[in-house]
């Protein structure tokens, strides 16, 4: 299981986005040092109220020249062509990836909000296949020392990428799915799928998670396979002391979630290609034990908790969880992505270097005394047999 830590530096209203900016940075570094995979953030244009990462591949090279393990990865970059060329985003991908010694990772889509479709002229009739032809413009780029390219909305020719990549073959690459048919289509094209529950539950989630395996077995793929089930817990994980202090802060999410979810209803009414959205009208948002422990939008509770959550998500066949932790006061974002690393990824990562309380111990060694007394037993029978069976050997007379 990796363990991305994902924010989008929500702003609170009264701060400043420079003084925002400066705590996210701290927050990464802290990410770093107690354990997370990756650190990764979205493309949001002119959003309102939840996000303020507009232009991830400038925010994230400066951080790589303050960290050494932790790695980079677009939540996604936004494949429309009036807001990124594919040829663009696969020169910075590239250099990227040198600047942070092999650490970027690239998620792609088609974008999720009017505000910045509308902003920037974009169709969403249109975006999907924009997204699709891109990302075929950006694998050819990477994967092919020449390359070219002639399709609806892109007409390249024979040209080489300059710089080149330092990963082999070229830095991971995954695609957000919000439907069985986008699901189904990272599948067969052997990138990662990004699976973003919508709230719906762990059912759907495991559903789009058995889409995407059959999806990849029955595929015969062009480009050296780069598969991952990656689920993203949108509303927030938060992690505290007690359960009720983590619950308390979690009900802060609110604002941001029925922000996030009134984007899909208005999409979902704009073109069939984001009708899937449209699920989201059927959820409870005032259930708040729905929400927390059923909805798959949710990882929140004190560390025992969030372990049992991370289980669910294991379960269900997840590769990789893509956290938001986000939206509080930076303060609380700090101890609960410590408390997260200290206290849960360990469990995952690395189980047996945890160590226990000595009545769980005791309570083990009490088990295996019975199993060790009966081998101990069994070894000094077969002893006693083998001694009674040797025949004694006696000095002769010399004659």
């Amino acid at each position: 299981m990796r363990f991305i830590f994902m924010s989008e530096g929500e702003t609170a209203p009264g701060h400043t986005h420079e003084y925002r900016y400066r705590e996210l940075i701290d927050e990464v570094l802290l990410a770093e040092q107690v354990g997370f995979d990756a650190f990764g953030t979205s493309e949001q244009h002119v959003a309102i109220g939840t996000a303020t990462t507009s232009a991830p591949e400038v925010l994230y090279p400066y951080m790589m020249a303050l960290t050494s393990r932790i790695r980079f990865m677009h939540l996604v970059t936004l494949l429309p062509t009036r807001i990124n060329h594919a040829l663009r985003v696969a020169e910075r991908l590239a250099t990227e990836d040198i600047l942070s010694n092999g650490r970027v990772e690239l998620g792609v889509g088609r974008g999720n909000t009017t505000l910045a479709l509308r902003a920037f002229e974009v169709s969403p009739t249109e975006n999907k296949a924009q997204m699709i032809e891109g990302l075929e413009v950006i694998r050819r780029a990477l994967h092919n020392d020449v390359f070219s390219f002639v399709g609806e909305h892109y007409k390249i020719p024979p040209r080489g990428l300059v710089p080149k990549a330092i990963q082999a073959p070229y830095p991971p690459i995954s695609m957000a799915t919000g439907s069985p048919d986008s699901v189904r289509m990272a599948g067969e094209l052997g990138v990662g799928a990004i699976v973003g529950g919508f709230y719906l539950g762990f059912d759907f989630v495991e559903n789009m998670l058995g889409i995407y395996d059959e999806a990849l077995a029955g595929a015969t793929h062009t480009y050296p396979v780069q598969a991952e089930k990656l689920v993203a817990v949108g509303g927030g994980m938060h992690c505290a002391e007690t359960r009720d202090e983590a619950v308390t802060w979690a009900r802060h999410l609110s604002e941001t979630v029925a922000l996030s979810t009134d984007a899909y209803q208005r999409l979902s009414k704009l073109s069939s290609d984001y009708a899937y959205m449209g699920a989201v009208k059927d959820v409870d948002f005032s259930d708040e034990r729905y929400m927390i422990e059923d909805s798959t939008g949710f990882i929140v509770g004190d560390p025992d908790d969030c372990v049992a959550q991370v289980q669910r998500f294991a379960d269900a066949g997840a590769d990789a969880l893509v956290m938001r932790i986000d939206g509080l006061p930076h303060k609380e974002l700090m101890k609960s992505i410590e408390l997260f690393g200290k206290y849960v990824i360990p469990k995952f990562k690395n189980p047996r270097a945890v160590v226990r309380t000595p009545d769980a111990i005791l309570g083990d060694i009490r088990t295996a005394r019975p199993a060790h007394y009966a081998e101990l037993e069994a070894f000094e029978a077969e002893a006693a047999d083998k001694q009674a069976t040797e025949i004694p050997t006696h000095v002769g007379d010399a004659r």
